[in-house]
């Protein structure tokens, strides 16, 4: 396939989503049409992309003979590619009936449908200088959309989210600028840009790196720059799912993969304090995101800080620095997108159902909304880590990685184990307060008129469900397909 099509991933939502407010539909039901076939297009020409994929690079425009704005397709980029390209459709249709209930549609799908190229710019990303600024790009397009309420509760959010997001602009730019001083402003090669070091590097070389790390780190929600992945929880549920999920936060893990195994060098960070000192904030994320999730009665953000101790399952992995860790870092990557985007849609089910948030207020629900708990139950079984399900192959990928890695990855695999205890105990507290609300519970009276949500949301549910367990039981594929990305033969 021809390099110009891989400009097409970007284009077509752009088109799409100022086509939005410019047709005049006659109804919403012809503007769901035109935005779910959108999106859905969208995905074909990604999915074509990946089958055919584009042998060159595709360079829109030069700053100086190193520093170019250009896409191309690479292993890791058909990873993150295939993520938004299957969630993106699911969360639409989802979406639909969500936002019957809100106002301001148009401008919500609008935003909501333009982000989606963006992403898809970051994952076609061919240098660190255009990541970067997709990446940034990123930030205004989803900015609208965590303010959609533009209440109190959706400014704050929308200004933490702002601030926390130019901080690490900041601290990644630093990166940036140093890494195409260096030379390393060239296309992503896996094993660094920046040369091979004769002897141990100097302290430059390390501080760049991990302040590119905390600035990407910010939307990969490491402590202690986690603060506004809670408060996002306020914008409307398809909102917070592609955030938690797929779009923001995995963008940021992406763009920390590409810093460390495609721009700086792995065996340069391997033992420095840089790795060292990331490799301690991405545990004590691991463990304080479980206990705030197991100490949250509030059911959307218990899921996101869940999310924030996650995603540092991942960058354990890739902070292994070894292909194995890599591997089960791309691993869990992929499961927990599926895992978690469907725990936040089953949350926004409840929340449109019955305009309840917290967990104290959602005894006995289960047997109201049956469909809805068993969509929560199968992916919240998989987050637990039960064989053979999306979260056990993750979690098994990353301690046999922990294991051939010492002392580091004992390290990391303790902090694994007490936070899969952590996920069984906040996860199976939600399974009991959903279907045991204890004895002398007035059913009738408490859930009066509550019911499961139409097809528009159950179909996501349903799928995501399935897939959660499918993606565990057919994993030696992927993993495979892992495993060559991290040796660079993809």
């Amino acid at each position: 396939m021809n390099e110009k099509f891989l400009l097409f991933p970007i284009l077509i939502p752009a088109i799409a989503a100022l086509m939005i407010p410019a047709l005049k539909f006659p109804n919403k039901k012809f503007r769901n049409i035109f935005i779910e076939a959108a999106v859905i297009f969208n995905s074909l020409i990604i999915a074509l992309l990946i089958i055919y994929p584009p042998s060159g690079t595709l360079t829109l425009f030069r700053l100086s003979e190193r520093a170019a704005f250009a896409l191309k397709l690479d292993g890791l980029g058909i990873v993150f590619s295939v993520l938004i390209a299957v969630l993106w459709p699911l969360t639409t249709l989802y979406a639909f009936e969500y936002m019957s209930h809100e106002h301001r549609e148009t401008s919500f799908f609008g935003w909501f449908v333009s982000t989606y190229g963006v992403v898809a710019g970051i994952a076609l990303a061919s240098d660190l200088l255009t990541l970067y600024l997709f990446y940034e790009i990123m930030t205004l397009t989803t900015l609208p959309l965590v303010m959609h309420e533009m209440d109190g509760r959706g400014r704050y959010a929308g200004r933490k989210y702002l601030i926390y997001s130019v901080g690490g602009a900041a601290c990644a730019f630093i990166a940036l600028t140093y890494a195409m001083s260096q030379g390393g402003g060239e296309i992503f090669m896996l094993g660094g840009t920046l040369g091979v070091w004769p002897n141990e590097p100097g302290n430059l070389y390390l501080c760049a790196w991990f302040l590119g790390f905390l600035g990407f780190g910010v939307k990969a929600a490491v402590f202690p720059f986690h603060g506004w992945l809670p408060s996002a929880s306020v914008a409307p549920t398809p909102v917070t799912a592609l955030l938690h999920a797929v779009a923001v936060v995995k963008a940021g893990i992406f763009a920390i993969i590409r810093l460390t195994w495609y721009v700086f060098e792995p065996e340069s960070l391997a033992g420095t304090w840089a790795q060292w000192t990331a490799f301690a904030l991405v545990c004590i994320t691991i463990i304080y995101g479980s206990s705030m999730a197991l100490a949250t009665q509030h059911l959307k953000r218990r899921f996101a800080y869940s999310t924030i101790s996650q995603l540092s399952y991942i960058l354990l992995g890739v902070l292994l620095l070894t292909p194995e860790g890599l591997a089960g870092a791309l691993t869990h990557m992929g499961g927990h997108a599926v895992m978690k985007i469907n725990l936040f849609f089953c949350a926004g089910a409840i929340l449109c159902q019955t305009k309840r948030e917290y967990l104290f207020d959602m005894r006995g629900i289960g047997h109201g909304m049956p469909k809805t708990f068993l969509a929560f139950l199968i992916s919240g079984l998989a987050l637990c880590g039960l064989p053979p399900s999306a979260g056990f192959m993750g979690k098994w990928q990353l301690g046999t990685a922990g294991a051939a890695c010492a002392p580091l990855g004992y390290i990391g695999i303790a902090m694994l184990a007490i936070s899969a205890v952590l996920t069984v105990l906040y996860v199976f507290s939600i399974f009991s307060i959903f279907i045991m609300p204890g004895k002398n519970f007035d059913f009738k009276t408490a859930n009066k008129g509550v019911k499961d949500p139409g097809l528009q949301m159950l179909i996501p549910l349903g799928v995501l469900a399935v897939g959660s367990w499918l993606y565990g039981l057919y994993a030696e594929p992927m993993i495979n397909f892992f495993t060559k990305i991290a040796q660079g033969i993809l």
